[in-house]
């Protein structure tokens, strides 16, 4: 059975609601469309059930946080994935004042925005990105979103997160490699700290560069009087002591580092052993640093990780514009978490399709969209293009996959994948 299949299976059966067909019908629309008000996305499916629909995510409570663990839980057995990334990283979803979002308030843009004031009125959103390896592409799923409130301390959520992270693999049995992946801002003791020690998370990070790390304390001479000496001298590179020298595929396009390496320990850190990575790019100004916990990593391999953490930046770019979330306008937290994870599903289905039908779909764009076929890097498939290129194959997921006898009727070719669209072969003339 297809991932698609199975993903939206967990939604219909999760939520406890009687008209399945008209979530279904939700479901189909989200997929095909780039409505961002539940209002239009109610137009799509059928006027005359837009109070059927409201009451589903006004009234209609249901554990989306559970269902979401579900889904990605079931996608990690489904591809027996082991090693997983996850990005850490904070934006802003810009909102009038005159409408009444949840947690919507006034606070600091640090995006830096030549055409923005420094202080902007929006809702604040805290998100962590599944990057994972399926065969020889590296995809990035909304792993959660949290709406995070005013004046609330962002570590503090963030190691709250990390700790169910933990709990779910526990529970679970699961044997998997975390690797968390962040930006200089989330560069705290209190978090990479906690993240190995507490839960056993290896993480990369960007830090400041004039951040104090020291070499290892050398070796205590037998019988030496007094304690133990926890550092040695303090690590300070120049540009010119950066000696290696690599052509990396990093940020999508090739790149010139230049880097020095070192074993050393961390005062922010409480001088914990880290891999420490000075680095300097070719088009930059400055040197930057790279920090790991594990120190088994070379500077090379961590420099590339760490390029995975821009994964989540295209991410917002598609949900925050192709998906619209500036348009969700729901009165109340559970109402708008619950239309924001429904959203979130319907992302990760598109995600997971641009793999299966890349053939289709770079098909599709060379003949339909010409003009997005980069010079030097050729076709970027995204859930834009996904979405209009398998408008069709959506379009024939009927409710009788799902629920056999819920409709007597119908033909027995329902059942059939192949008959759905799914079991397209590289061509796309359903798509069209």
């Amino acid at each position: 059975m297809h991932i698609q299949i199975r993903i939206i299976q967990i939604i219909l059966q999760s939520i406890q609601y009687r008209n399945k067909e008209l979530l279904l019908d939700l479901i189909k629309a989200e997929l095909i469309s780039s409505s961002g008000y539940l209002t239009e996305l109610a137009m799509m499916v059928n006027p005359k059930k837009y109070p059927s629909i409201q009451k589903l995510f006004s009234r209609v409570k249901f554990d989306y946080v559970a269902i979401q663990i579900e889904i990605i839980l079931m996608i990690l057995m489904f591809f027996k994935i082991d090693k997983i990334s996850v990005s850490i990283d904070d934006t802003i979803v810009y909102r009038s004042r005159d409408k009444k979002v949840p947690n919507g308030h006034k606070q600091f843009d640090h995006a830096n925005k030549a055409n923005r004031s420094s202080f902007v009125f929006g809702q604040k959103l805290l998100a962590f990105g599944l990057i994972i390896e399926i065969g020889d592409k590296s995809i990035t799923l909304p792993l959660f979103i949290y709406l995070v409130k005013p004046q609330k301390n962002l570590i503090s959520t963030t190691t709250a997160i990390l700790k169910k992270i933990k709990q779910v693999i526990d529970k679970r049995g699961l044997s998997i490699e975390v690797e968390i992946l962040t930006d200089s801002w989330f560069a705290r003791a209190r978090l990479i700290l906690r993240a190995k020690h507490q839960y056993g998370f290896s993480t990369i990070t960007m830090a400041r560069k004039d951040l104090a790390i020291h070499k290892l304390p050398p070796a205590r001479r037998k019988g030496a009087k007094g304690r133990p000496k926890i550092k040695g001298k303090r690590i300070k590179p120049k540009p010119e002591d950066l000696k290696k020298s690599r052509t990396l595929n990093i940020y999508g396009r090739e790149v010139k580092v230049k880097y020095k390496e070192a074993i050393g320990k961390a005062r922010f850190l409480k001088y914990e052993t880290v891999k420490a990575v000075w680095v300097f790019f070719e088009d930059s100004k400055s040197m930057r640093l790279i920090i790991s916990t594990n120190e088994k990593l070379s500077g090379e391999e961590i420099i590339k990780r760490y390029a995975k953490r821009w994964d989540i930046e295209p991410m917002f770019n598609e949900l925050k514009n192709r998906f619209r979330f500036k348009d969700i306008m729901m009165h109340t937290q559970q109402s708008y978490y619950q239309f924001l994870y429904f959203k979130l599903w319907c992302f990760i289905i598109l995600k997971l399709s641009s793999i299966q039908f890349k053939q289709t779909i770079i098909d599709y764009i060379k003949d339909y969209l010409p003009w997005r076929v980069h010079y030097k890097k050729g076709v970027i498939i995204t859930a834009g293009s996904t979405q209009l290129a398998l408008r069709r194959v959506f379009a024939t997921l009927h409710i009788g996959l799902f629920f056999p006898k819920v409709d007597k009727k119908i033909d027995e070719t329902y059942v059939n994948n192949e008959f759905l669209g799914f079991g397209l072969d590289g061509g796309y003339e359903m798509t069209g």
